[in-house]
């Protein structure tokens, strides 16, 4: 099973904009069916919806390191 929480976090170390993260994650997954299929249970465990899952755990992330260099900054 596909770890989609460490996926995602990888694309964000790798990609500049959250936008190219939300491309290339769509991109995998529709040439990969078992990430696909990994990536709906793990909407469901997670809470999110399946449309916009991906995109929503981007924005927390994000909204998280901005939060931490905040706090670092202060």
């Amino acid at each position: 099973m596909n770890d989609i929480s460490e996926i995602l976090r990888a694309l964000l170390d790798q990609f500049a904009r959250t936008s190219e993260v939300e491309r290339e994650f769509a991109s995998m997954m529709n040439n990969d069916a078992q990430l696909k299929e990994d990536y709906h249970l793990w909407c469901d465990e997670m809470g999110y919806d399946r449309k916009t899952g991906y995109q929503d755990f981007i924005d927390e992330q994000m909204q998280d390191r901005d939060e931490f260099w905040d706090a670092m900054n202060e």
